[in-house]
C-alpha cells in the first residue's frame, strides 16, 4: 500500500477514489476535466500490518468485500500438485 502523506492519506488511493466518485480527473497542466467511459476497478487488498496501511472506508465503500480464510496445506498441495503425480 502507499505510505500515507503528512494528512494521513494515501494519494495513489485518492486518485482512484476520485475517479470512481466521479468517473474522471483534473487535468492541472491543461485546466480541464478528463472524463473516463466503460472502464472497472478489480482490487485485491490484505488487512494492515506487515508494511500495509489500512485503507480508507471512502475509498472501500466502492466495493464489495469478499474475505477468504487462508486455504489448508492440504488444499494448496491439491491445487499446485494438479497434472503431477
Amino acid at each position: 500500500m502507499p505510505k500515507l502523506d503528512t494528512y494521513g492519506s494515501q494519494p495513489p488511493i485518492e486518485l482512484l477514489r476520485q475517479f470512481q466518485d466521479f468517473h474522471g480527473f483534473y487535468d492541472r497542466e491543461k485546466f480541464f476535466w478528463k472524463e473516463i467511459q466503460d472502464m472497472t476497478i478489480a482490487a485485491a487488498c490484505a488487512p494492515p500490518g506487515g508494511g500495509r496501511n489500512p485503507v480508507t472506508p471512502r475509498f472501500i465503500r466502492h466495493f464489495s468485500m469478499l474475505c477468504l480464510p487462508t486455504p489448508s496445506e492440504h488444499s494448496l498441495k491439491q491445487i499446485f500438485n494438479v497434472g503431477n503425480p
